[in-house]
């Protein structure tokens, strides 16, 4: 897929590969000021806002620079910017390090029982939850959408994060609302927007969200 240039002016530079190999070239541009890695938010908002000029967005899978860390029944979302801003949290940086090619992977995630890893991703930009009472593993209707903990936290609704990681409830209902628009009328689907983590264990796992 070729570069993506949308009506704004801003370009969607698409990179295929493992996570553990694009990662930290990515990362490493980050730092030198060529561009962002866009959060889960960042992605699914430019998918249905660019649905009629670049619908490649919303079709195609996106890993994206918000990332889940589970271990037990515990979830924590790291957002990796706070909202306008496009500096990397200090807890989504650490996070995205970890996920290079020296990594030895568990459960096709970033261990974190060793070196306090899970014990560091805490401060501003995470928030930590219960598996408990979450819908998870399968699609979601829209109703439920709107209302999922999880999903919500990782779109930024302001009755879920940090005012300043918070993006308005109606731009992220934006986001719900015509995701679920587009899934009806372009493939007929009427539950969708599934949230999925590793299986429950005692391991710590990192993951980078995907939209």
């Amino acid at each position: 897929m070729e570069n993506i240039r949308l009506p704004d002016g801003r370009t969607v530079e698409p990179h295929y590969g493992k996570n553990v190999d694009k990662a930290p070239a990515l990362l490493a541009r980050w730092k030198k000021g060529e561009g962002y890695i866009p959060s889960e938010a960042d992605v699914r908002l430019m998918g249905v806002r660019n649905f009629g000029t670049a619908p490649e967005i919303a079709t195609n899978y996106w890993d994206t620079s918000t990332l889940s860390a589970t271990k037990g029944d515990v979830v924590k979302v790291i957002l990796p910017y706070e909202t306008g801003s496009k500096t990397l949290t200090e807890a989504a940086g650490f996070g995205l390090a970890l996920i290079n090619p020296n990594e030895r992977l568990v459960d096709y995630g970033v261990n974190l029982d060793k070196d306090d890893r899970w014990e560091k991703l805490e401060g501003s930009g995470v928030y930590t939850m219960k598996r408990k009472g979450l819908v998870l593993d399968q699609d979601l209707t829209e109703k439920q959408a709107m209302k999922h903990k999880l999903l919500l936290t990782k779109l930024g609704h302001p009755d879920y994060v940090d005012g300043k990681f918070a993006r308005s409830a109606d731009e992220v209902a934006e986001i719900i609302g015509k995701t679920f628009e587009l899934g009806k009328s372009e493939h007929g689907y009427d539950t969708m927007m599934g949230q999925y983590l590793p299986d429950e264990s005692k391991k710590g796992i990192l993951k980078a969200w995907y939209a």
